[in-house]
């Protein structure tokens, strides 16, 4: 039996999976401390020129200030400063199918709405749980269609591989850090508890900023941050205005590069890399959009009828890519022997 062919109809199940579409965005960005700190601080963006690959700008070297006196050569040599990241644009999207037969019996307002929400929450979870773990992977899931997360943008070893098509190994100026605290790389320290957490912290802050910028947010699995809680006496269990606004639980440190924002990665389904903490300079990591693709209906209208079937197809889809655009301050703490 052929699906109802009626307008109103029709309009209902567009309506219903435009309004979930706008809310799943929200869903998905509020999931997580880095993506809702992202959107609060504007780092969500829409790539307005589309095209084949996502190319971003790099400042890779900076120019050499000269002291000079009297007739002293002043130095123009030629430097290159700028040049371009490039990434292929990422796409995940969560399918479903509603049959002739389903959607007959399902023909009153309220019963459309229901059902249609019903599976469009189907495909919001598939989405957010895909893009959760794609945030910490690094872009090889799915033979390389999976977007490039902290995997890649911060690795484990920072001198090796591609990212956004330039050599690590070439260009130091393109490598995060990674501090393996057994492996003695914050000296005196070998060993991660509640008494070298605070210092080994505070350490590799100072280290790695500059001129104001630092890794500001650290993301800990359970392992690395019961030691940070452990660390914390009652009164000094803050959380940043960020952190309260945002509505995330977490812990401030307050480092000599200025206040670290701490949030614990754990729970049913957690992909976080176990005894990790990484390091993010949030205002140099970004999440580009396709335009048009955040989190949309897949198909226009109701969704795609087959030729030779009673049904119609629709679903979820979001296109992008995560981008660490300044590696310098970003970092990776391996807390204990793997």
């Amino acid at each position: 039996m052929p699906i109802n062919p009626d307008r109103n109809y029709g309009q209902l199940l567009t309506a219903a999976t435009a309004r979930r579409s706008k809310a799943i965005q929200d869903i998905v960005y509020n999931a997580t401390p880095l993506t809702r700190i992202l959107r609060d601080q504007g780092r969500i963006k829409v790539k307005r020129a589309g095209g084949p690959e996502l190319r971003v700008p790099v400042e890779f070297d900076k120019l050499q200030a000269q002291w000079f006196t009297g007739y002293d050569k002043i130095e123009i040599t030629p430097k290159e400063l700028l040049n371009s990241a490039v990434f292929n644009w990422s796409r995940v999207v969560g399918m479903f199918s509603l049959n002739g037969t389903e959607l007959l019996y399902t023909s009153g307002e309220e019963e459309v709405v229901d059902l249609m929400a019903f599976y469009m929450e189907a495909a919001e979870k598939s989405v957010k749980e895909e893009f959760e773990t794609s945030l910490v992977g690094d872009g090889t899931g799915s033979g390389g269609r999976q977007m490039i997360g902290l995997g890649g943008a911060i690795p484990v070893t920072p001198n090796t591989g591609i990212y956004g098509g330039v050599s690590r190994v070439d260009v130091a100026n393109w490598r995060t850090s990674t501090f393996d605290i057994t492996n003695g790389d914050v000296s005196p320290y070998t060993t991660w508890d509640s008494t070298t957490a605070r210092p080994i912290i505070e350490h590799i802050a100072l280290a790695r900023s500059r001129n104001g910028r630092y890794a500001d947010l650290l993301i800990a699995d359970a392992n690395a941050y019961a030691p940070i809680s452990a660390s914390f006496v009652a009164h000094q269990r803050l959380a940043s205005e960020r952190l309260a606004r945002l509505g995330f639980a977490g812990l401030t440190y307050m480092t000599p590069a200025g206040p670290v924002d701490i949030v614990a990665a754990g729970g049913i389904g957690n992909v976080m890399p176990a005894d990790t903490i990484i390091g993010i300079d949030t205002q140099g990591l970004a999440l580009y959009e396709f335009p048009g693709q955040a989190f949309v209906p897949f198909h226009p209208g109701n969704g795609m009828r087959p030729i030779n079937q009673d049904a119609i197809a629709q679903g979820i889809v979001w296109s992008g890519q995560l981008v660490l655009e300044n590696p310098l301050f970003s970092y990776r703490i391996l807390t204990n022997e793997e």
